[in-house]
């Protein structure tokens, strides 16, 4: 163990990928605090996934901590999901300790101490994803963090979905956030996996469901019924399949619904109408959008957008 080094917060985009010597975690990571083997540097490749990130990782023998200092300099609240591929990395945290292995998972939280080990070369990927996005499709977030994630089905597609968008390196925006978010829902089913909330043949159904109704998020004549229909299922099962997920369908499609409109109407893409943001999140009319939009947000869709820009322009100016 030789050199320490303090690693700043990614601010990086698209894809990055760190080879060479220096502090090769510094567009990639969340602040920490590493000692690793010279002989064996740490090499990582970053992909963003809207807001999620993910990052590639292989490091000799290491150690590292997130104290106050790390904590202090992350600008923003972030959970990380921890998947092993080759070694095994020991996480702690909160008087919990976990011993990850090949194959298997866990969750760290960025806003209190962690810390991490590992005594042999470690291939792993790391999922980063914003605290506020996990905790909406979580219950007891709190309970599940440095618990291992054993191996399962959702757990394997969840790794592949992640493999294969961290080799694309041309995402275009919307793609990228469509993939972030169904990494975050295979996280989801793969935690109530391990909670046993859920069988594997349920898991697959929850998720098959919960795309049809992402690819339909801009119809306003989805209904419950029209969902179940489409998936071979009745409303009541529909209701069931939900149940254990911390929400119902309704309040589900009305996230989505909501999770899109801001993606739309502060994303770094062309400014679209308030009243077109509306239709292409599925809402029947602006005024209803809206209302919806206060009530989730706590400021009007007209007031968002000009408070991003005021925040733009003291960054620019």
């Amino acid at each position: 163990m030789g050199e320490t080094l303090s690693f700043d917060n990614p601010s990086a985009t698209g894809t990055f990928v760190d080879d060479g010597p220096g502090d090769p975690f510094r567009t990639s990571h969340l602040p920490w605090n590493l000692e690793f083997d010279p002989a064996a540097a740490p090499t990582t490749t970053r992909v963003d996934l809207g807001e999620p990130w993910v990052v590639g990782c292989r490091v000799g023998r290491m150690s590292g901590h997130r104290r106050t200092t790390e904590i202090r300099n992350t600008p923003g609240e972030y959970v990380a999901l921890l998947i092993v591929h080759h070694g095994t990395e020991i996480l702690a945290q909160q008087g919990r300790t976990a011993e990850v292995r090949a194959g298997a998972a866990a969750l760290w939280d960025g806003v209190r101490p962690v810390e991490c080990f590992s005594a042999a070369t470690l291939v792993k990927s790391t999922m980063f994803i914003p605290r506020a996005l996990l905790a909406g499709a979580v219950p007891d977030l709190d309970s599940v963090f440095v618990r291992p994630i054993e191996d399962s089905a959702t757990l394997r597609l969840l790794t592949g979905w992640l493999d294969v968008s961290m080799r694309q390196t041309d995402l275009a925006r919307d793609a990228a956030h469509t993939a972030g978010r169904m990494a975050v829902d295979l996280l989801h089913s793969a935690l109530a996996r391990t909670r046993g909330d859920v069988s594997d043949s349920r898991e697959v159904l929850l998720l098959q469901i919960k795309d049809f109704l992402d690819r339909n998020l801009g119809d306003p004549d989805l209904t419950l019924d029209t969902v179940a229909r489409a998936n071979a299922v009745s409303v009541r099962y529909l209701h069931m399949l939900f149940q254990g997920t911390g929400e119902t369908a309704r309040e589900f499609l009305r996230r989505r619904r909501l999770e899109r409109a801001q993606h739309l109407l502060l994303g770094s893409g062309p400014e679209l109408p308030v009243a077109e943001v509306a239709a292409r999140s599925g809402f029947d009319s602006p005024s209803s959008f809206s209302r919806a939009y206060r009530t989730r947000f706590g400021v009007a869709p007209r007031e968002a957008r000009r408070r991003l820009a005021a925040v733009r322009g003291v960054r620019s100016g």
